[in-house]
Protein backbone atom coordinates (compact mmCIF):
# COMPACT_ATOMS: atom_id res chain seq x y z
CA UNK A 1 0.00 0.00 0.00
CA UNK A 2 1.24 3.46 -0.70
CA UNK A 3 3.11 5.12 2.14
CA UNK A 4 0.76 8.10 1.98
CA UNK A 5 -2.09 5.94 3.15
CA UNK A 6 -0.11 4.64 6.12
CA UNK A 7 0.90 8.16 7.02
CA UNK A 8 -2.77 8.97 7.23
CA UNK A 9 -3.34 5.87 9.40
CA UNK A 10 -0.66 7.04 11.79
CA UNK A 11 -2.18 10.53 11.88
CA UNK A 12 -5.64 9.15 12.60
CA UNK A 13 -4.42 6.80 15.33
CA UNK A 14 -1.87 8.98 17.09
CA UNK A 15 -4.36 10.20 19.68
CA UNK A 16 -5.42 6.64 20.38
CA UNK A 17 -1.90 5.29 20.58
CA UNK A 18 -0.63 7.90 22.98
CA UNK A 19 -3.54 7.81 25.42
CA UNK A 20 -3.69 4.92 27.90
CA UNK A 21 -6.99 3.08 28.04
CA UNK A 22 -8.90 0.14 26.62
CA UNK A 23 -7.75 -2.07 23.77
CA UNK A 24 -6.87 -0.07 20.68
CA UNK A 25 -7.81 -0.66 17.08
CA UNK A 26 -6.69 -3.96 15.57
CA UNK A 27 -9.17 -4.07 12.67
CA UNK A 28 -8.56 -4.30 9.76
CA UNK A 29 -6.06 -7.04 10.57
CA UNK A 30 -3.72 -6.25 7.64
CA UNK A 31 -2.57 -2.70 6.91
CA UNK A 32 0.41 -3.19 4.56
CA UNK A 33 -1.77 -3.89 1.51
CA UNK A 34 -5.46 -3.97 0.62
CA UNK A 35 -7.00 -7.41 1.13
CA UNK A 36 -10.42 -8.87 0.32
CA UNK A 37 -12.53 -12.04 0.30
CA UNK A 38 -11.24 -13.77 3.48
CA UNK A 39 -11.14 -17.56 3.64
CA UNK A 40 -9.91 -18.90 7.01
CA UNK A 41 -8.57 -22.43 7.55
CA UNK A 42 -7.67 -23.91 10.96
CA UNK A 43 -4.63 -26.16 10.74
CA UNK A 44 -2.10 -27.37 13.30
CA UNK A 45 -2.92 -24.81 15.99
CA UNK A 46 -3.06 -21.77 13.71
CA UNK A 47 -5.62 -19.93 11.63
CA UNK A 48 -4.41 -19.60 8.05
CA UNK A 49 -6.16 -16.82 6.18
CA UNK A 50 -6.35 -16.86 2.39
CA UNK A 51 -7.26 -13.53 0.79
CA UNK A 52 -7.43 -11.67 -2.45
CA UNK A 53 -5.31 -8.58 -3.03
CA UNK A 54 -6.78 -5.31 -4.29
CA UNK A 55 -4.11 -3.31 -6.09
CA UNK A 56 -3.43 0.22 -4.84
CA UNK A 57 -5.57 2.88 -6.46
CA UNK A 58 -7.91 0.38 -8.12
CA UNK A 59 -11.07 1.67 -9.79
CA UNK A 60 -12.31 -1.85 -10.49
CA UNK A 61 -11.66 -5.29 -8.99
CA UNK A 62 -8.03 -5.23 -10.13
CA UNK A 63 -6.60 -8.35 -8.51
CA UNK A 64 -3.58 -10.29 -9.77
CA UNK A 65 -2.58 -12.60 -6.92
CA UNK A 66 -3.74 -14.25 -3.70
CA UNK A 67 -2.10 -13.84 -0.29
CA UNK A 68 -1.68 -16.00 2.83
CA UNK A 69 -1.52 -14.89 6.47
CA UNK A 70 -1.58 -16.85 9.71
CA UNK A 71 -2.05 -16.30 13.42
CA UNK A 72 -1.93 -18.32 16.62
CA UNK A 73 -3.66 -15.63 18.69
CA UNK A 74 -6.12 -13.90 16.30
CA UNK A 75 -4.48 -10.47 16.66
CA UNK A 76 -0.86 -10.77 15.49
CA UNK A 77 -0.88 -11.90 11.85
CA UNK A 78 2.15 -13.25 9.99
CA UNK A 79 2.49 -12.27 6.33
CA UNK A 80 3.43 -15.30 4.20
CA UNK A 81 3.36 -13.34 0.95
CA UNK A 82 1.88 -14.26 -2.40
CA UNK A 83 1.46 -18.03 -2.55
CA UNK A 84 -0.46 -18.09 -5.84
CA UNK A 85 -1.11 -15.69 -8.71
CA UNK A 86 -2.65 -15.50 -12.15
CA UNK A 87 0.70 -16.71 -13.48
CA UNK A 88 0.10 -20.01 -11.65
CA UNK A 89 -2.60 -20.81 -14.20
CA UNK A 90 -1.24 -20.56 -17.74
CA UNK A 91 -4.80 -20.58 -19.10
CA UNK A 92 -5.97 -17.63 -16.94
CA UNK A 93 -6.12 -14.05 -18.14
CA UNK A 94 -7.21 -11.80 -15.24
CA UNK A 95 -9.32 -11.43 -12.09
CA UNK A 96 -7.78 -13.30 -9.17
CA UNK A 97 -11.02 -13.22 -7.22
CA UNK A 98 -12.52 -14.92 -4.14
CA UNK A 99 -11.58 -18.53 -3.33
CA UNK A 100 -11.12 -20.95 -0.46
CA UNK A 101 -8.44 -23.43 0.62
CA UNK A 102 -8.94 -26.79 2.36
CA UNK A 103 -6.68 -29.56 3.63
CA UNK A 104 -6.94 -33.19 2.56
CA UNK A 105 -4.69 -36.15 1.72
CA UNK A 106 -1.66 -34.37 3.17
CA UNK A 107 -2.06 -31.49 0.72
CA UNK A 108 -3.74 -28.09 0.55
CA UNK A 109 -6.19 -27.33 -2.24
CA UNK A 110 -7.05 -23.72 -3.12
CA UNK A 111 -10.12 -23.24 -5.33
CA UNK A 112 -10.27 -19.87 -7.11
CA UNK A 113 -12.18 -18.17 -9.94
CA UNK A 114 -10.32 -16.49 -12.80
CA UNK A 115 -11.23 -14.93 -16.11
CA UNK A 116 -10.26 -16.58 -19.39
CA UNK A 117 -9.00 -14.78 -22.46
CA UNK A 118 -12.44 -15.12 -24.07
CA UNK A 119 -13.97 -13.11 -21.22
CA UNK A 120 -15.75 -15.97 -19.44
CA UNK A 121 -14.89 -17.13 -15.93
CA UNK A 122 -13.77 -20.52 -14.67
CA UNK A 123 -12.74 -22.18 -11.42
CA UNK A 124 -9.23 -23.54 -11.07
CA UNK A 125 -7.52 -25.39 -8.27
CA UNK A 126 -4.03 -24.92 -6.88
CA UNK A 127 -2.29 -27.54 -4.76
CA UNK A 128 0.57 -27.25 -2.26
CA UNK A 129 2.38 -29.32 0.34
CA UNK A 130 2.28 -26.48 2.87
CA UNK A 131 -0.54 -24.16 3.95
CA UNK A 132 1.62 -21.23 2.89
CA UNK A 133 2.44 -22.64 -0.54
CA UNK A 134 3.79 -22.22 -3.06
CA UNK A 135 0.70 -23.48 -4.89
CA UNK A 136 0.87 -24.98 -8.37
CA UNK A 137 -1.84 -25.63 -10.93
CA UNK A 138 -3.24 -29.06 -10.04
CA UNK A 139 -4.83 -29.71 -13.44
CA UNK A 140 -3.38 -27.49 -16.14
CA UNK A 141 -6.93 -26.49 -17.10
CA UNK A 142 -10.13 -25.31 -15.34
CA UNK A 143 -11.91 -27.59 -12.90
CA UNK A 144 -15.29 -25.97 -13.69
CA UNK A 145 -16.10 -23.69 -16.56
CA UNK A 146 -19.59 -22.25 -16.60
CA UNK A 147 -19.03 -18.51 -16.17
CA UNK A 148 -19.71 -18.30 -12.43
CA UNK A 149 -17.48 -17.45 -9.46
CA UNK A 150 -16.76 -17.66 -5.70
CA UNK A 151 -16.07 -21.33 -4.85
CA UNK A 152 -16.45 -22.60 -1.27
CA UNK A 153 -15.54 -26.14 -0.21
CA UNK A 154 -16.46 -28.35 2.74
CA UNK A 155 -15.52 -31.99 3.45
CA UNK A 156 -18.39 -33.71 5.24
CA UNK A 157 -18.08 -36.23 8.07
CA UNK A 158 -18.50 -39.13 5.65
CA UNK A 159 -15.59 -37.90 3.53
CA UNK A 160 -17.69 -36.48 0.72
CA UNK A 161 -16.46 -33.04 -0.36
CA UNK A 162 -18.83 -30.43 -1.76
CA UNK A 163 -17.91 -27.37 -3.79
CA UNK A 164 -20.55 -24.63 -3.89
CA UNK A 165 -20.18 -21.55 -6.10
CA UNK A 166 -22.09 -19.01 -8.09
CA UNK A 167 -23.21 -15.52 -9.09
CA UNK A 168 -25.96 -14.98 -10.22
CA UNK A 169 -26.98 -18.61 -9.63
CA UNK A 170 -25.97 -21.10 -6.94
CA UNK A 171 -24.39 -24.43 -7.94
CA UNK A 172 -22.63 -27.36 -6.32
CA UNK A 173 -20.59 -30.37 -7.35
CA UNK A 174 -19.55 -33.45 -5.41
CA UNK A 175 -15.76 -33.53 -5.49
CA UNK A 176 -14.03 -36.87 -5.77
CA UNK A 177 -11.55 -38.00 -3.13
CA UNK A 178 -8.67 -36.64 -5.24
CA UNK A 179 -10.16 -33.13 -4.76
CA UNK A 180 -9.37 -32.17 -8.36
CA UNK A 181 -12.26 -33.86 -10.16
CA UNK A 182 -15.98 -34.32 -9.53
CA UNK A 183 -18.74 -36.81 -10.16
CA UNK A 184 -21.66 -36.04 -12.44
CA UNK A 185 -22.49 -32.53 -13.63
CA UNK A 186 -22.84 -29.26 -11.68
CA UNK A 187 -26.23 -29.09 -9.98
CA UNK A 188 -28.11 -25.83 -9.66
CA UNK A 189 -29.76 -25.04 -6.32
CA UNK A 190 -33.26 -23.53 -6.74
CA UNK A 191 -33.12 -19.99 -5.38
CA UNK A 192 -36.48 -19.71 -3.64
CA UNK A 193 -37.58 -16.91 -1.34
CA UNK A 194 -38.19 -19.47 1.40
CA UNK A 195 -34.64 -20.66 1.04
CA UNK A 196 -32.79 -17.40 0.48
CA UNK A 197 -35.07 -14.51 1.43
CA UNK A 198 -36.99 -12.00 -0.64
CA UNK A 199 -35.39 -9.21 -2.67
CA UNK A 200 -37.48 -6.31 -3.89
CA UNK A 201 -36.94 -4.09 -6.89
CA UNK A 202 -35.19 -6.61 -9.17
CA UNK A 203 -37.40 -9.02 -11.05
CA UNK A 204 -34.36 -10.89 -12.35
CA UNK A 205 -33.06 -11.57 -8.82
CA UNK A 206 -36.10 -12.42 -6.65
CA UNK A 207 -34.04 -13.73 -3.71
CA UNK A 208 -31.42 -12.08 -1.53
CA UNK A 209 -28.65 -14.44 -2.64
CA UNK A 210 -25.99 -12.48 -4.53
CA UNK A 211 -22.56 -14.13 -4.33
CA UNK A 212 -19.72 -15.19 -2.03
CA UNK A 213 -21.15 -18.36 -0.43
CA UNK A 214 -19.44 -19.92 2.60
CA UNK A 215 -20.57 -23.51 3.16
CA UNK A 216 -19.97 -25.56 6.31
CA UNK A 217 -21.52 -27.89 8.86
CA UNK A 218 -21.80 -27.40 12.61
CA UNK A 219 -23.51 -29.64 15.16
CA UNK A 220 -25.29 -31.59 12.44
CA UNK A 221 -26.66 -28.52 10.68
CA UNK A 222 -25.47 -27.18 7.33
CA UNK A 223 -24.93 -23.44 6.87
CA UNK A 224 -24.68 -21.35 3.73
CA UNK A 225 -23.54 -17.82 4.56
CA UNK A 226 -23.56 -15.41 1.64
CA UNK A 227 -23.34 -11.82 0.43
CA UNK A 228 -26.88 -10.56 -0.06
CA UNK A 229 -28.65 -7.95 -2.22
CA UNK A 230 -26.12 -5.98 -4.20
CA UNK A 231 -25.42 -3.12 -3.91
CA UNK A 232 -24.43 -2.38 -1.14
CA UNK A 233 -24.29 -5.92 0.16
CA UNK A 234 -25.00 -7.30 3.60
CA UNK A 235 -24.23 -10.78 4.94
CA UNK A 236 -27.11 -13.26 5.39
CA UNK A 237 -27.42 -17.00 5.85
CA UNK A 238 -29.57 -20.07 5.31
CA UNK A 239 -29.49 -23.51 6.92
CA UNK A 240 -30.40 -27.03 5.83
CA UNK A 241 -30.65 -30.51 7.33
CA UNK A 242 -28.56 -31.97 4.51
CA UNK A 243 -25.56 -30.85 2.43
CA UNK A 244 -27.68 -30.03 -0.63
CA UNK A 245 -30.79 -28.66 1.10
CA UNK A 246 -33.60 -27.97 1.41
CA UNK A 247 -32.47 -24.49 2.46
CA UNK A 248 -34.30 -22.19 4.87
CA UNK A 249 -33.50 -18.48 5.05
CA UNK A 250 -32.46 -17.44 8.58
CA UNK A 251 -31.78 -13.71 8.31
CA UNK A 252 -29.04 -11.10 8.51
CA UNK A 253 -25.65 -11.65 10.14
CA UNK A 254 -23.88 -8.40 9.27
CA UNK A 255 -25.91 -5.41 8.06
CA UNK A 256 -24.67 -3.15 5.27
CA UNK A 257 -21.81 -1.03 6.64
CA UNK A 258 -18.09 -0.42 6.33
CA UNK A 259 -17.43 1.72 3.26
CA UNK A 260 -17.34 -1.10 0.70
CA UNK A 261 -20.33 -1.95 -1.49
CA UNK A 262 -19.31 -5.65 -1.37
CA UNK A 263 -18.72 -7.97 1.55
CA UNK A 264 -17.54 -11.56 1.82
CA UNK A 265 -17.88 -13.95 4.79
CA UNK A 266 -15.64 -16.64 6.26
CA UNK A 267 -16.39 -18.46 9.54
CA UNK A 268 -14.30 -20.83 11.67
CA UNK A 269 -14.13 -22.21 15.20
CA UNK A 270 -10.70 -21.90 16.82
CA UNK A 271 -9.46 -22.60 20.36
CA UNK A 272 -12.99 -22.68 21.78
CA UNK A 273 -14.19 -19.51 20.05
CA UNK A 274 -16.13 -18.73 16.87
CA UNK A 275 -14.87 -16.10 14.45
CA UNK A 276 -16.47 -14.17 11.60
CA UNK A 277 -14.19 -12.75 8.88
CA UNK A 278 -15.34 -10.09 6.42
CA UNK A 279 -14.01 -7.13 4.48
CA UNK A 280 -14.67 -3.40 4.45
CA UNK A 281 -13.16 -0.16 3.17
CA UNK A 282 -11.85 1.05 6.53
CA UNK A 283 -8.22 1.84 5.70
CA UNK A 284 -7.30 5.25 4.28
CA UNK A 285 -7.84 5.15 0.54
CA UNK A 286 -10.22 2.25 1.06
CA UNK A 287 -13.51 1.67 -0.69
CA UNK A 288 -15.34 -0.77 -2.90
CA UNK A 289 -12.23 -1.62 -4.93
CA UNK A 290 -9.63 -1.18 -2.17
CA UNK A 291 -10.88 -3.35 0.65
CA UNK A 292 -9.46 -4.69 3.91
CA UNK A 293 -10.12 -7.91 5.82
CA UNK A 294 -11.28 -7.76 9.45
CA UNK A 295 -12.50 -10.26 12.06
CA UNK A 296 -14.94 -10.42 14.98
CA UNK A 297 -15.41 -13.03 17.68
CA UNK A 298 -18.99 -14.20 18.28
CA UNK A 299 -21.02 -16.94 19.96
CA UNK A 300 -23.72 -19.03 18.32
CA UNK A 301 -27.11 -18.89 19.98
CA UNK A 302 -28.21 -22.01 21.86
CA UNK A 303 -30.37 -23.10 18.91
CA UNK A 304 -27.47 -22.77 16.45
CA UNK A 305 -28.59 -19.48 14.94
CA UNK A 306 -26.02 -16.76 14.32
CA UNK A 307 -26.40 -13.39 16.09
CA UNK A 308 -26.17 -10.03 14.38
CA UNK A 309 -22.51 -9.01 14.16
CA UNK A 310 -21.37 -5.41 13.79
CA UNK A 311 -18.02 -4.28 12.38
CA UNK A 312 -15.64 -2.91 15.03
CA UNK A 313 -12.18 -1.37 15.06
CA UNK A 314 -11.23 -3.37 18.17
CA UNK A 315 -11.50 -6.75 16.44
CA UNK A 316 -11.20 -10.11 18.16
CA UNK A 317 -9.60 -10.52 21.61
CA UNK A 318 -6.16 -12.07 21.85
CA UNK A 319 -5.83 -15.79 22.51
CA UNK A 320 -2.84 -16.26 24.84
CA UNK A 321 0.34 -14.19 24.64
CA UNK A 322 3.34 -13.91 22.33
CA UNK A 323 6.51 -15.65 23.53
CA UNK A 324 9.37 -13.18 22.98
CA UNK A 325 12.01 -15.76 23.87
CA UNK A 326 11.62 -17.67 20.62
CA UNK A 327 12.27 -16.26 17.18
CA UNK A 328 9.42 -14.02 15.99
CA UNK A 329 9.11 -12.97 12.38
CA UNK A 330 9.20 -9.21 11.86
CA UNK A 331 6.22 -9.55 9.53
CA UNK A 332 4.08 -10.80 12.45
CA UNK A 333 2.11 -7.63 13.10
CA UNK A 334 -0.98 -6.47 14.97
CA UNK A 335 -0.74 -2.91 13.63
CA UNK A 336 1.87 -0.89 11.81
CA UNK A 337 2.63 2.53 10.44
CA UNK A 338 4.73 3.12 7.37
CA UNK A 339 6.29 -0.27 6.69
CA UNK A 340 5.76 -2.82 3.93
CA UNK A 341 6.83 -6.43 3.40
CA UNK A 342 8.74 -8.30 0.71
CA UNK A 343 10.30 -11.75 0.11
CA UNK A 344 13.57 -12.19 2.01
CA UNK A 345 16.67 -13.71 0.45
CA UNK A 346 17.03 -15.86 3.58
CA UNK A 347 13.53 -17.25 3.06
CA UNK A 348 10.08 -16.11 4.12
CA UNK A 349 9.29 -12.41 4.24
CA UNK A 350 10.92 -9.36 5.77
CA UNK A 351 9.74 -5.91 6.73
CA UNK A 352 11.16 -3.17 4.54
CA UNK A 353 10.77 0.41 3.34
CA UNK A 354 11.40 1.51 6.92
CA UNK A 355 11.74 5.26 7.43
CA UNK A 356 12.23 7.50 10.44
CA UNK A 357 9.22 7.34 12.74
CA UNK A 358 7.69 4.15 11.32
CA UNK A 359 6.65 1.46 13.79
CA UNK A 360 5.26 -2.05 14.30
CA UNK A 361 2.98 -3.12 17.14
CA UNK A 362 3.05 -6.71 18.42
CA UNK A 363 0.15 -7.18 20.80
CA UNK A 364 0.29 -9.00 24.14
CA UNK A 365 3.95 -9.99 24.53
CA UNK A 366 4.59 -12.05 27.67
CA UNK A 367 7.97 -11.05 29.09
CA UNK A 368 7.49 -12.90 32.39
CA UNK A 369 10.13 -12.03 34.99
CA UNK A 370 12.11 -9.97 32.53
CA UNK A 371 14.21 -9.79 29.39
CA UNK A 372 17.89 -8.92 29.39
CA UNK A 373 18.66 -8.55 25.69
CA UNK A 374 17.08 -8.15 22.27
CA UNK A 375 18.44 -9.57 19.02
CA UNK A 376 17.30 -8.63 15.52
CA UNK A 377 18.21 -9.80 12.03
CA UNK A 378 18.73 -6.71 9.90
CA UNK A 379 20.03 -5.57 6.52
CA UNK A 380 20.75 -2.10 5.20
CA UNK A 381 21.95 -0.77 1.88
CA UNK A 382 22.23 2.64 3.53
CA UNK A 383 23.69 3.71 6.87
CA UNK A 384 21.15 1.96 9.08
CA UNK A 385 19.31 3.48 12.02
CA UNK A 386 17.90 2.53 15.40
CA UNK A 387 15.23 0.20 16.78
CA UNK A 388 13.55 1.59 19.89
CA UNK A 389 11.81 -1.05 22.04
CA UNK A 390 8.75 0.68 23.52
CA UNK A 391 6.12 -0.78 25.82
CA UNK A 392 2.38 -0.13 25.28
CA UNK A 393 2.69 2.86 22.92
CA UNK A 394 5.11 4.56 20.56
CA UNK A 395 6.09 6.88 23.43
CA UNK A 396 5.84 4.27 26.20
CA UNK A 397 8.59 2.97 28.45
CA UNK A 398 11.85 2.57 26.53
CA UNK A 399 13.03 -0.97 27.24
CA UNK A 400 16.05 -0.85 24.96
CA UNK A 401 17.68 0.76 21.94
CA UNK A 402 19.40 -1.28 19.24
CA UNK A 403 21.74 0.31 16.73
CA UNK A 404 21.64 -0.96 13.15
CA UNK A 405 24.65 -0.38 10.93
CA UNK A 406 24.86 -0.55 7.17
CA UNK A 407 25.45 -4.10 5.96
CA UNK A 408 26.29 -3.34 2.34
CA UNK A 409 22.95 -4.39 0.86
CA UNK A 410 19.22 -4.55 1.49
CA UNK A 411 19.39 -8.37 1.53
CA UNK A 412 22.82 -8.66 3.15
CA UNK A 413 21.80 -9.84 6.59
CA UNK A 414 23.52 -9.42 9.95
CA UNK A 415 22.49 -9.79 13.58
CA UNK A 416 22.46 -6.97 16.11
CA UNK A 417 21.91 -7.27 19.87
CA UNK A 418 21.33 -4.78 22.64
CA UNK A 419 20.67 -4.91 26.37
CA UNK A 420 17.11 -4.41 27.65
CA UNK A 421 15.65 -3.35 31.00
CA UNK A 422 12.15 -3.00 32.41
CA UNK A 423 10.45 -5.51 30.09
CA UNK A 424 8.50 -7.64 32.56
CA UNK A 425 4.93 -8.91 32.59
CA UNK A 426 2.71 -8.65 29.51
CA UNK A 427 2.77 -5.60 27.26
CA UNK A 428 2.15 -4.51 23.72
CA UNK A 429 5.58 -4.22 22.12
CA UNK A 430 6.25 -1.34 19.76
CA UNK A 431 9.30 -1.53 17.51
CA UNK A 432 9.85 2.12 16.65
CA UNK A 433 12.36 2.93 13.95
CA UNK A 434 14.49 6.08 13.90
CA UNK A 435 17.30 7.45 11.79
CA UNK A 436 18.12 9.84 8.99
CA UNK A 437 16.28 10.51 5.77
CA UNK A 438 15.28 7.88 3.25
CA UNK A 439 14.97 4.16 3.85
CA UNK A 440 16.90 2.97 6.90
CA UNK A 441 17.08 -0.85 7.00
CA UNK A 442 15.12 -4.09 6.61
CA UNK A 443 14.06 -6.33 9.49
CA UNK A 444 13.69 -10.12 9.18
CA UNK A 445 13.14 -11.41 12.72
CA UNK A 446 13.65 -10.59 16.37
CA UNK A 447 14.02 -12.38 19.71
CA UNK A 448 14.51 -11.46 23.37
CA UNK A 449 16.65 -13.37 25.87
CA UNK A 450 16.39 -13.72 29.64
CA UNK A 451 19.01 -13.43 32.35
CA UNK A 452 22.03 -11.15 32.68
CA UNK A 453 24.39 -10.86 29.74
CA UNK A 454 28.09 -10.15 29.26
CA UNK A 455 29.20 -8.55 32.50
CA UNK A 456 27.81 -11.30 34.76
CA UNK A 457 30.09 -13.90 33.22
CA UNK A 458 33.07 -14.81 35.42
CA UNK A 459 36.53 -13.65 34.41
CA UNK A 460 39.50 -15.92 33.70
CA UNK A 461 39.78 -19.34 32.06
CA UNK A 462 37.23 -22.02 32.98
CA UNK A 463 36.17 -25.44 31.73
CA UNK A 464 32.61 -25.32 30.34
CA UNK A 465 30.53 -28.28 31.54
CA UNK A 466 27.63 -29.17 29.25
CA UNK A 467 24.22 -29.26 30.95
CA UNK A 468 22.69 -32.40 29.47
CA UNK A 469 25.63 -34.83 29.63
CA UNK A 470 28.37 -33.54 31.98
CA UNK A 471 31.03 -33.49 29.25
CA UNK A 472 33.25 -30.47 28.62
CA UNK A 473 33.74 -28.13 25.69
CA UNK A 474 36.98 -29.26 24.02
CA UNK A 475 39.20 -28.39 21.06
CA UNK A 476 39.66 -31.68 19.22
CA UNK A 477 43.07 -33.27 19.72
CA UNK A 478 44.33 -30.15 21.54
CA UNK A 479 45.01 -28.75 18.06
CA UNK A 480 46.36 -25.24 17.76
CA UNK A 481 45.42 -24.97 14.09
CA UNK A 482 42.75 -22.57 12.89
CA UNK A 483 39.76 -24.56 11.65
CA UNK A 484 40.11 -27.35 14.22
CA UNK A 485 36.77 -28.70 15.44
CA UNK A 486 35.30 -27.65 18.76
CA UNK A 487 33.82 -30.80 20.31
CA UNK A 488 32.76 -32.36 23.60
CA UNK A 489 34.95 -34.68 25.66
CA UNK A 490 35.38 -36.11 29.12
CA UNK A 491 36.32 -33.31 31.48
CA UNK A 492 40.01 -33.41 32.41
CA UNK A 493 40.97 -29.81 33.12
CA UNK A 494 43.56 -29.63 30.33
CA UNK A 495 44.27 -26.33 28.54
CA UNK A 496 42.27 -27.24 25.42
CA UNK A 497 39.20 -27.39 27.69
CA UNK A 498 39.81 -23.98 29.29
CA UNK A 499 38.05 -20.95 27.80
CA UNK A 500 37.79 -17.30 28.77
CA UNK A 501 35.17 -14.78 27.78
CA UNK A 502 36.66 -11.58 26.35
CA UNK A 503 34.02 -8.80 26.17
CA UNK A 504 33.91 -6.91 22.86
CA UNK A 505 30.69 -4.92 22.36
CA UNK A 506 27.05 -4.83 23.39
CA UNK A 507 27.35 -7.77 25.78
CA UNK A 508 28.97 -9.94 23.09
CA UNK A 509 32.50 -11.25 23.36
CA UNK A 510 35.01 -13.87 22.26
CA UNK A 511 35.34 -17.38 23.74
CA UNK A 512 39.10 -17.87 23.66
CA UNK A 513 40.79 -21.26 24.09
CA UNK A 514 43.71 -21.16 26.54
CA UNK A 515 45.98 -23.60 24.76
CA UNK A 516 45.78 -22.01 21.29
CA UNK A 517 44.67 -18.42 21.84
CA UNK A 518 42.09 -18.96 19.09
CA UNK A 519 38.37 -18.19 19.29
CA UNK A 520 35.31 -20.43 19.17
CA UNK A 521 33.47 -19.57 15.95
CA UNK A 522 30.90 -20.74 13.42
CA UNK A 523 32.71 -21.92 10.30
CA UNK A 524 32.25 -19.81 7.19
CA UNK A 525 29.89 -17.45 9.05
CA UNK A 526 27.10 -19.94 8.44
CA UNK A 527 23.57 -19.13 9.62
CA UNK A 528 22.35 -22.70 9.17
CA UNK A 529 20.98 -24.57 12.17
CA UNK A 530 21.85 -28.19 12.93
CA UNK A 531 25.16 -28.43 11.05
CA UNK A 532 28.23 -29.51 13.10
CA UNK A 533 30.43 -26.58 12.15
CA UNK A 534 31.86 -25.04 15.34
CA UNK A 535 35.60 -24.48 15.03
CA UNK A 536 38.38 -22.34 16.45
CA UNK A 537 39.60 -19.44 14.32
CA UNK A 538 42.12 -16.62 14.49
CA UNK A 539 40.80 -13.79 16.70
CA UNK A 540 39.22 -11.04 14.58
CA UNK A 541 36.10 -10.15 16.60
CA UNK A 542 34.07 -11.04 13.51
CA UNK A 543 30.34 -11.57 14.22
CA UNK A 544 30.63 -15.35 13.68
CA UNK A 545 33.05 -15.49 16.63
CA UNK A 546 31.15 -13.21 19.00
CA UNK A 547 28.87 -14.80 21.60
CA UNK A 548 26.34 -13.38 24.04
CA UNK A 549 26.39 -15.30 27.36
CA UNK A 550 22.84 -15.59 28.74
CA UNK A 551 22.61 -16.87 32.30
CA UNK A 552 19.98 -19.48 33.13
CA UNK A 553 18.19 -20.06 36.43
CA UNK A 554 20.71 -22.69 37.55
CA UNK A 555 23.73 -20.44 36.94
CA UNK A 556 24.69 -22.03 33.62
CA UNK A 557 25.06 -20.01 30.42
CA UNK A 558 23.92 -20.35 26.86
CA UNK A 559 25.91 -18.58 24.14
CA UNK A 560 24.09 -16.78 21.33
CA UNK A 561 26.05 -16.09 18.15
CA UNK A 562 25.94 -12.50 16.94
CA UNK A 563 26.03 -13.43 13.26
CA UNK A 564 23.26 -16.03 13.20
CA UNK A 565 21.21 -15.38 16.33
CA UNK A 566 21.47 -19.12 17.09
CA UNK A 567 22.95 -20.72 20.20
CA UNK A 568 25.98 -22.93 20.72
CA UNK A 569 24.57 -26.48 20.83
CA UNK A 570 25.56 -30.12 21.19
CA UNK A 571 24.44 -31.71 17.95
CA UNK A 572 21.43 -33.96 18.50
CA UNK A 573 21.77 -33.55 22.29
CA UNK A 574 23.96 -36.65 22.20
CA UNK A 575 26.73 -37.79 24.56
CA UNK A 576 29.20 -38.99 21.91
CA UNK A 577 32.81 -38.20 22.73
CA UNK A 578 34.37 -36.07 20.02
CA UNK A 579 31.03 -34.84 18.67
CA UNK A 580 31.57 -31.49 16.95
CA UNK A 581 29.19 -28.81 18.18
CA UNK A 582 26.61 -27.00 16.04
CA UNK A 583 24.29 -24.00 16.46
CA UNK A 584 20.54 -24.21 16.97
CA UNK A 585 17.52 -22.11 17.88
CA UNK A 586 18.03 -20.88 21.44
CA UNK A 587 16.15 -22.83 24.11
CA UNK A 588 16.82 -20.45 27.03
CA UNK A 589 16.36 -23.18 29.63
CA UNK A 590 18.76 -24.81 32.10
CA UNK A 591 20.14 -28.36 31.96
CA UNK A 592 19.99 -28.65 28.18
CA UNK A 593 22.52 -29.35 25.44
CA UNK A 594 22.88 -25.58 25.05
CA UNK A 595 23.89 -24.79 28.61
CA UNK A 596 27.48 -24.53 29.81
CA UNK A 597 28.59 -24.06 33.39
CA UNK A 598 31.99 -22.39 33.97
CA UNK A 599 33.84 -24.32 36.73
Amino acid sequence: MRRFFRFVIATLLVGVVLVPGPARADNPIVQTIYTADPAPLVYNGRVYLYTGHDEDGSTYFTMRDWRVWSSADMVNWTDHGSAMSLATFSWASSDAWAGQAVYRNGKFYWYVPVRLSNGSTAIGVGVADSPTGPFRDALGHPLIQNAEIDPTVYIDDDGQAYLYYGNPHLWYVRLNADMISYSGSPTQIPLTTAGFGTRTGDANRPTLYEEGPWFYKRNGQYYLVFAAKCCSEFIAYSTAPGPTGPWTYRGTIMPTQGGSFTNHPGLVDFNGGSYFFYHNGALPGGGGYTRSVAVEKFSYNADGTIPTITMTTAGAPQVGVVNPYVRQEAETIAWESGVETEPAAEGGMNVGWIQNGDWIKVKGVGFGTGASSFTARVASGASGGTIELRLDSTTGTLAGTCSVSGTGGWQTWATTTCATTGATGTHDLYLRFTGGSGYLFNLNWWQFATGPSGGAYPTGYHPLVIGNNGLCLDVSGASTAAGAAVTQWTCGGQANQQFQFVPVTGGYGRLQAQHSGLDVAVANSSTAAGVPNIIQQTPTSAPNSLWLPVQQSDGSYSFKNQNSGLCLDVFGANSTLGQQLDQWQCKNAPATNQDFTPR
